[in-house]
């Protein structure tokens, strides 16, 4: 009889596996034909995006909140300045020291602002929305730095904007269109390495350092670029020193003449382009430092 039980349990338990095989995609012979999905096999399902999505993501939290209104509020003050001091007194012509109040003053405090709080955005809601956005963190990443970017060249263009309409109204001491867009577009290059400097100091520190650290190092190299050994190399000083090689403007905010020693020396040789490279290649290694952060950051998951 307990033979008969035995003979009885094996079969069954045969059986038993012979369905379990089956279940799992095995032939007869127990040859795997497919990997058998358990609870514990499954594979994580990689992250699908693009850096289009995830720009377009930036774009539209950025649509009725304060990054876009700064980027456009901030920019105006002192081209309205120059606009009142032109319409008050025409026969002074237009003036390009708010021009350079600007650059030297304002154009820092818009950027940091913009950058922390688009990197503070995701944070208040605990990153809840950046990792589950099905982008990966470095075009994430990517893309914050690009709609930054976006926002501090529209600054620069309001300013531009405003500046251009008045030269048609005020053509006397005007500088070309071309000399001021040109302006324009150098300040979103000189400026630029602030944008990924503050979302990783946001993102790691917090806000307030995001912001008043690279505001500090702004502020007092370019406000100190006389005692800069070589400006060029320097995109702080190079902000407040590099529009004079177009704009009737000094750095310290006098009106400028084409024969003065600074202009020429500014104006002539290759420290302007020099000064462009510096500052898009800081800004290229900051973007890379923190985008490499952020993908192996255990700190937002």
């Amino acid at each position: 009889m307990k033979e008969t039980k035995r003979a009885a349990e094996a079969t069954a338990m045969s059986g038993a596996q012979h369905a379990a095989a089956l279940s799992c995609g095995m032939t007869p012979r127990h040859e795997p034909a497919m990997p058998c999905a358990t609870g514990t096999d499954e594979k994580p399902v990689p992250m699908r995006g693009s850096f289009v999505r995830a720009l377009r993501a930036e774009a539209l939290k950025s649509k009725h909140a304060a990054p876009l209104r700064l980027a456009i509020v901030l920019a105006l003050p002192f081209p309205l300045l120059a606009v009142l001091g032109a319409l008050l007194a025409p026969q002074a012509g237009l003036t390009y020291a708010p021009w350079n109040y600007w650059y030297a003053l304002l154009m820092p405090v818009s950027i940091t602002l913009i950058a922390a709080t688009v990197a503070n955005a995701d944070a208040r809601l605990g990153n809840h929305t950046l990792l589950s956005s099905g982008v990966p963190l470095h075009l994430a990443w990517g893309a914050k730095v690009a709609w930054c970017l976006a926002l501090l060249l529209l600054s620069n263009l309001v300013v531009f904007a405003v500046y251009a309409v008045m030269s048609l109204v005020v053509p006397q001491g005007a500088a070309s269109m071309s000399a001021m867009l040109a302006v324009a577009l150098a300040l979103t290059v000189m400026g630029s390495w602030m944008i990924p400097a503050t979302h990783l100091l946001t993102m790691r520190v917090g806000m307030l350092a995001g912001v008043f650290v690279p505001l500090a190092v702004q502020l007092a190299l370019s406000l100190g670029w006389s005692v800069v050994p070589f400006w060029p190399a320097c995109p702080p000083a190079a902000t407040i020193v590099l529009p004079t090689a177009f704009l009737p403007v000094l750095p310290s905010g006098e009106p400028a003449s084409p024969g003065m020693a600074l202009v020429e020396s500014i104006s002539q040789g290759p420290d302007v382009a020099l000064a462009l490279i510096v500052a898009a290649v800081l800004t290229a290694a900051l973007t890379a430092a923190g985008a490499v952060w952020l993908d192996r950051s255990e700190e937002l998951r």
